[in-house]
């Protein structure tokens, strides 16, 4: 079970992150999907399912993120919501073009902290 999921998990976020770069290209290159709320939907629920399944793993590992030997989950929960306000402004028509470079800059700034955590288990930001 814990296999599955693991792998599961790990395929979405790459499935995620590969829909993010291709919806940032089409928007700077204006192609006539960018816009499409059909994609926009489709890399919403992505992410959504990446938190769901992230969520089970915790659980069924028992990571409590609310003590200290858990603080990593914690802070890696907190990076998602940094990484999705991210891709939220880099998708955004309505920015310019360098906040969008500088938030899709900023994104991938994010998953390389959540790849951190992940591989070290070691708070940085709530140890203190």
């Amino acid at each position: 079970m814990y296999a599955f999921l693991k792998h599961t998990h790990l395929t979405l976020i790459l499935i995620a992150v590969i829909f993010f770069i291709v919806n940032f290209i089409w928007l700077q290159r204006g192609h006539k999907n960018a816009q499409k709320a059909i994609f926009k939907k489709i890399l919403l629920h992505t992410h959504l399912t990446v938190l769901a399944f992230g969520l089970i793993l915790a659980w069924l590992l028992q990571i409590d993120p609310f003590v200290s030997s858990g603080y990593w989950l914690l802070e890696k929960l907190i990076a998602f919501v940094a990484y999705l306000f991210m891709v939220n402004r880099a998708l955004n028509a309505q920015k310019s073009r360098p906040i969008q470079w500088l938030s899709f800059v900023g994104a991938f700034g994010w998953l390389a902290y959540i790849v951190y955590l992940v591989t070290m288990k070691q708070a940085i930001l709530l140890v203190g």
